[in-house]
């Protein structure tokens, strides 16, 4: 039988988590897929079009400026239209990015379906439930999909293991101190160098 605490049973249960995340990520990551496959064809067509109409674009009917600044503008074109291009791309680049960062936290933000969370506390040990409750944190809001990413993430880190620390420090911290050493002294007081017990007198005569 495996060991709750074990390393084996700590990555089945991170791979149990991995595989919920992905089944409730699917829809999302074929819409991200496809939305990413559609912004690469409408850049590589537009790029496509606008080096055509720089290498097509013709300067001879600017020989009024004269030969020299016609070969120049001949030489430059090229390049003038490759940053053209490079613009664009970073348009494009940074547009899909800040969408799918968008999307990324939404999709962090959504609620765990009740069903699903039902479905996968039966099959973690208690030590890694108890990462799932250590990221709800205050639990003023739902279980959602980024808590259920972040106690994956503490799983591989060995939040397990500073849980228990936690609460073995906090033990310590809790008990009461033991009583002052110093309390005793009196009866130590009444014990001689050779251990023996020596009793108290009382009205002792000082001329004796």
């Amino acid at each position: 039988m495996m060991n709750p605490t074990s390393p084996e049973r700590i990555r089945q249960d991170s791979r149990l988590i991995g595989q919920t995340l992905l089944k409730l990520a699917a829809p999302r990551l074929t819409v991200r897929a496809i939305v990413i496959a559609v912004a690469v064809v409408i850049w590589l067509l537009a790029a496509s079009w606008l080096l055509a109409f720089g290498r097509n674009l013709s300067f001879e009917g600017l020989h009024s400026m004269g030969q020299q600044a016609v070969d120049m503008l001949t030489r430059y074109n090229p390049i003038f239209w490759w940053i053209v291009v490079g613009i664009w791309t970073l348009i494009v680049f940074f547009a899909v990015r800040a969408w799918l960062m968008a999307d990324m936290a939404a999709a962090r933000a959504r609620m765990l379906p009740t069903g699903v969370l039902a479905q996968l506390r039966p099959q973690l040990s208690d030590e890694t439930v108890a990462v799932l409750r250590w990221t709800w944190g205050d639990r003023d809001e739902p279980f959602t999909v980024g808590d259920l990413q972040r106690a994956r993430t503490e799983l591989r880190h060995n939040r397990i293991g500073k849980l228990a620390a936690v609460a073995e420090q906090s033990v310590i911290l809790d008990t009461p101190a033991v009583a002052d050493a110093s309390r005793g002294r009196p009866e130590a007081d009444r014990v001689r160098p050779s251990g023996r017990y020596v009793e108290p007198r009382l009205n002792d005569d000082p001329d004796r």
